[in-house]
């Protein structure tokens, strides 16, 4: 299949390492504009630099309650659409299961799975209007 992918938008989640800068690379390679998000700054700074694309950076903690919501609406202010969610963050406490804490695994699943639901939920309605054409 042949995706035509130039100037189309996606939002990728821990994309300063790893699984999520290559997927940045990759897709900017495409032709798709960008906003990265993940904790720290300069490195997502880095990676944007490292793009052949536009690409906007978005320093935040997705375990906060609200900043899925302003990562899309940054997209949307910035771009006016968005077309791909890229649910990458995960980087939380390694550890033998019985040595870590309650508190470790209630953490891990702010990050894995809160901040999954509540990008998901935010950037659905501009993923379903741009599937069915109606931008």
């Amino acid at each position: 299949m042949n995706l035509n992918l130039a100037n189309k938008v996606a939002i990728i989640t821990g994309a300063s390492r790893g699984i999520g800068r290559s997927i940045a690379e990759a897709l900017s390679q495409e032709g798709m504009r960008l906003i990265l998000a993940a904790r720290s700054g300069e490195l997502l700074r880095e990676v944007a630099q490292n793009c052949h694309t536009e690409a906007i950076t978005f320093a935040a903690d997705l375990r906060e309650e609200n900043a899925p919501q302003k990562l899309v609406a940054l997209a949307v202010e910035k771009f006016g659409r968005i077309d791909l969610l890229v649910n990458n963050a995960g980087a939380t406490k390694r550890g033998d299961f019985l040595q870590l804490t309650e508190e470790d695994w209630r953490d891990g699943f702010a990050l894995k799975f809160y901040s999954t639901v509540r990008c998901s939920r935010a950037a659905w309605p501009h993923l379903v209007k741009n599937r069915l054409g109606l931008d």
